[in-house]
């Protein structure tokens, strides 16, 4: 199995290689410095396992860059690695469709478990999102967001809100469901109409969109 670890600092490489090798038996690590090396040594690989891409390394371009491997090698999970904590950064990147978001400043053996996630199917959300939303919900409560009558969350009933505030603090349906009293198909039907009035295509947007108005999940928590 193969896992490449594309970053323009040799530094950097050499500091993650040694986790990235021990994230299971026979992983062997293969090392980029930028977008179009990356490319290249992906196609040359025809056991590749996953990808971690820098986002500011040559050839990137910010998004642009994961679209371009996501499009040439659609079945490889990618996690991005940045320097960056800035909750627009992250939710970007993840809405883009990478499997995760590690921050440089992640130790090393927190690394280990993240790759062993994500090989295993699941998305990684890094936690200063979380951090982001708790910051939110500590400011006083007298302080509410103030959305715009043309905003998209201002065609949002209620219950929509409600369940908005929910996924904000990232429930599931079922969680919903039994919090709100409501049956499972409703919460989705629920969902597919927040959706379409919000015009994304799942609950991470959705989320993306609430926390950016100074939506916390404070309704959800306290009712």
């Amino acid at each position: 199995m193969h896992i490449l670890l594309a970053d323009d600092h040799a530094m950097v490489r050499d500091g993650l290689v040694p986790f990235l090798e021990r994230v299971a038996d026979g992983v062997a690590v293969i090392e980029a410095p930028s977008l179009d090396a990356a490319l290249s040594a992906a196609h040359a690989t025809a056991d590749l396992a996953l990808a971690i891409l820098d986002l500011y390394m040559p050839g990137m371009n910010g998004l642009e860059g994961l679209n371009r491997f996501k499009a040439q090698f659609p079945a490889v999970p990618v996690l991005i690695l940045s320097g960056s904590t800035k909750p627009d950064d992250a939710f970007a990147t993840i809405e883009a469709g990478a499997a995760g978001y590690i921050p440089k400043t992640m130790r090393g053996e927190t690394i280990i478990g993240v790759l062993r996630l994500v090989l295993a199917g699941e998305k990684y959300v890094p936690p200063f999102l979380f951090e982001h939303r708790e910051a939110l919900r500590a400011a006083p409560e007298s302080v509410e967001p103030v959305i715009a009558r043309n905003s998209p969350l201002a065609q949002l009933t209620p219950r929509e809100r409600d369940i908005l505030d929910m996924i904000v603090d990232g429930a599931p349906n079922k969680v919903i469901a039994r919090a709100l009293d409501l049956q499972e198909v409703t919460v989705k039907a629920h969902l597919r109409n927040m959706f379409r009035k919000l015009g994304v295509a799942n609950r991470t947007e959705a989320a993306r969109i609430a926390l950016l108005a100074g939506i916390s999940g404070r309704k959800a928590a306290g009712s």
